[in-house]
C-alpha cells in the first residue's frame, strides 16, 4: 500500500469506484488481516467499514482489532437503513461516525468532516496511539462508553426544555456537559454560569432575580439579574446543592412559572431560560437531612446526567494526557516529549482524586518540568509525590535531630516537643508514618515509578502501596 494513502476502505468495490470518483485517495482491503499484520502506511488515518458488505459481526470484530492494533484511527461505518440502536451501538464503540442514509454524498461529506478535525501528526507515535481525534463531542474528549451514553441522550434531549441535573465529582467536567446541553439546543440567547457556593445568602435572590431601586441598603440602582440575562438561552446553577433553602423556594416558583420577581417587586417578570443544575454532592442525602427540598429536587431531576470520575474511565486517560500534552508543548513552544512504558504504567495506577481537572494540571507541571525527549515513571513520580516528602530533618524526633555538641537538658525540663504522658508506640506513631512514605516514595523514584516492582520490593500488595503514598 502507498505510504500517502489516507482512506482505506472495507467494503463493496462500487463503493471504493463511487469515492474515487469524488476525488477521494482511497484503497480496498480484501481481507481485515491487513490491520492485525499491521500492513498500513503511516499516513493512513481513517477506515471505512460497509457495513452492508461486511454484515453486523464482522463491523464490530473490525472495530475491536483496530482499537487495539491502530488505536488512532477514525473509523466511519457506512451502513443504510441502520436504526437507532446500531447507530448509538456502534458510536459507543468507537466509531467516528455512522452513515446510514444510502447516500454516497453523506459519505463523502462525514468523510471531510473527519478529515478536517484530524488534529494529530506522524512525528509523535507515543502519542498518536493514544488519541484518535480531538473534539470528540462538542470539544469534550472521551472514549468511555458511559461518557458516550451521556452524549447520546444530551443529543436526544437537546430540543427539550426539560431541566438538566448533572451529578459528578470535582473536576469531571460538569461545566462542559452544560455548555454541550446549550450548543445543541439551538437556543440563541447566551449561557449563564453560576455558583451558588460562592454567593452570599444574604445577597444571592438579587444576584440570581434582580432587585428593584431601594429594595435594601445599597440597593441605589436597578438589577436585572442573572434569570433575566439569561433570557433565550441556558443557565447553569452550580453546586446547586448549597444554595440555601429559602432561595430554593423561589427557584422552584421560577420553575414552575417561568417568570421571576425581582426583590421589592410586586410584579412577575416572564423568562425563557433552560436550566441546567450540577452537584458533586448527593441532593438525596441533602432531601433526607432536610437541607434541599424535595419538591424541587423533582423539579430539577427531569434529565439526569451521571459523570463517571476519572479512575472509573481508564480508557480516557492516556487518551486525555496526550491531548493536553501537545496543547501545553504547543502554548510554550516546546516539542512533545515520547512516553516511557513505565510512565504509562504509572499514570494509569493513580486515582485521580481531583479527575479531569487534576490531570490537566500534572501535564503542565511535567511541561514545566523541561522533559523534552521522553518522560519516565521516575519523572512522574517526582512530580506526583516529591512536593509531599518532608525534610528529612523534620521526619525524626527532634531529640535525634539534635547536634551531639548541644547541652544535655537537664531531666527535670523534658523537651517541649515530647509529650510525656504519651507511650513511646504513641510518641513514635506519626514520625514512623513519615518515615514510612518517604522510604516509599524513594522506592518507587528508584523502579521508575513500575508499582508492581515497588510493591514487591516493600514486601505490600500495590492497593497498600497506593494507599500509603495517597
Amino acid at each position: 500500500m502507498p505510504d500517502t494513502t489516507s482512506i482505506v476502505i472495507m467494503g463493496a468495490p462500487d463503493l471504493e469506484k463511487a469515492l474515487s470518483r469524488e476525488g477521494l485517495g482511497v484503497v480496498r482491503w480484501e481481507t481485515p488481516e491487513n490491520v492485525k499484520t499491521l500492513e498500513i502506511g503511516s499516513h493512513t488515518r481513517l477506515v471505512i467499514l460497509d457495513g452492508q458488505y461486511l454484515g453486523d459481526s464482522l463491523v464490530f470484530d473490525m472495530m475491536t482489532t483496530i482499537q487495539e492494533h491502530r488505536p488512532y484511527l477514525d473509523v466511519l461505518v457506512f451502513k443504510p437503513g441502520a436504526d437507532a440502536a446500531y447507530v448509538h451501538s456502534v458510536l459507543k464503540n468507537g466509531a467516528s461516525d455512522v452513515i446510514y442514509e444510502d447516500s454516497h454524498e453523506k459519505l463523502h461529506q462525514a468523510i471531510e468532516a473527519i478529515q478536517t478535525n484530524q488534529k494529530f501528526s506522524p512525528d509523535t507515535p507515543d502519542l498518536r496511539d493514544t488519541r484518535k481525534r480531538l473534539g470528540s463531542f462538542e470539544g469534550i474528549l472521551s472514549r468511555n462508553g458511559a461518557m458516550w451514553d451521556i452524549f447520546q441522550t444530551i443529543t436526544r434531549t437537546a430540543s427539550s426544555d426539560a431541566t438538566v441535573l448533572i451529578v459528578g465529582e470535582t473536576g469531571t467536567g460538569k461545566d462542559l456537559l452544560a455548555r454541550a446541553v446549550h450548543r445543541q439546543s439551538g437556543r440563541t440567547g447566551r449561557f449563564v454560569a453560576v455558583n451558588c457556593s460562592t454567593i452570599s445568602p444574604e445577597i444571592i435572590e438579587s444576584e440570581l432575580f434582580g432587585h428593584e431601586r431601594g429594595a435594601f441598603t445599597g440597593a441605589h440602582q436597578q438589577k436585572q439579574g442573572l434569570f433575566r440575562y439569561a433570557d433565550g438561552g441556558t443557565i447553569l446553577l452550580d453546586e446547586i446543592g448549597d444554595m440555601p433553602v429559602q432561595t430554593q423556594l423561589s427557584l422552584l416558583r421560577v420553575l414552575q412559572e417561568q417568570t421571576v420577581r425581582p426583590v421589592g417587586s410586586h410584579h412577575e417578570v416572564p423568562i425563557d431560560a433552560r436550566v441546567i443544575a450540577a452537584t458533586n454532592a448527593s441532593l438525596a442525602n441533602a432531601v433526607q437531612t432536610g437541607s434541599f427540598r424535595e419538591d424541587l429536587f423533582y423539579r430539577l431531576d427531569v434529565i439526569r446526567l451521571e459523570v463517571p470520575p476519572l479512575r472509573d474511565r481508564p480508557e480516557d486517560i492516556l487518551y486525555m494526557f496526550g491531548h493536553f500534552l501537545k496543547r501545553v508543548c504547543a502554548d510554550y513552544g516546546m516539542d512533545c516529549p515520547e512516553l516511557h512504558q513505565s510512565f504509562m504504567d504509572l499514570l494509569l495506577e493513580q486515582t485521580w482524586p481531583g479527575n479531569v481537572r487534576q490531570l490537566e494540571n500534572l501535564t503542565q507541571r511535567l511541561v514545566l518540568k523541561g522533559h523534552t525527549r521522553e518522560l519516565t515513571g521516575e519523572d512522574l513520580a517526582e512530580v506526583l509525590y516529591s512536593q509531599d516528602i518532608p525534610g528529612s530533618s523534620s521526619a525524626l524526633p527532634a531529640t535525634e535531630t539534635e547536634s551531639v555538641d548541644q547541652p544535655v537538658q537537664s531531666q527535670g525540663d523534658p523537651t517541649p516537643s515530647i509529650n510525656p504522658s504519651l507511650t513511646l508506640a504513641a510518641y513514635l506513631e506519626p514520625h514512623l508514618a513519615t518515615l514510612e512514605k518517604e522510604y516509599l516514595e524513594t522506592v518507587l523514584s528508584k523502579n521508575s515509578g513500575r508499582i508492581a516492582e515497588s510493591a514487591n520490593q516493600a514486601g505490600m500488595s500495590r492497593r497498600t502501596l497506593l494507599r500509603k503514598l495517597n
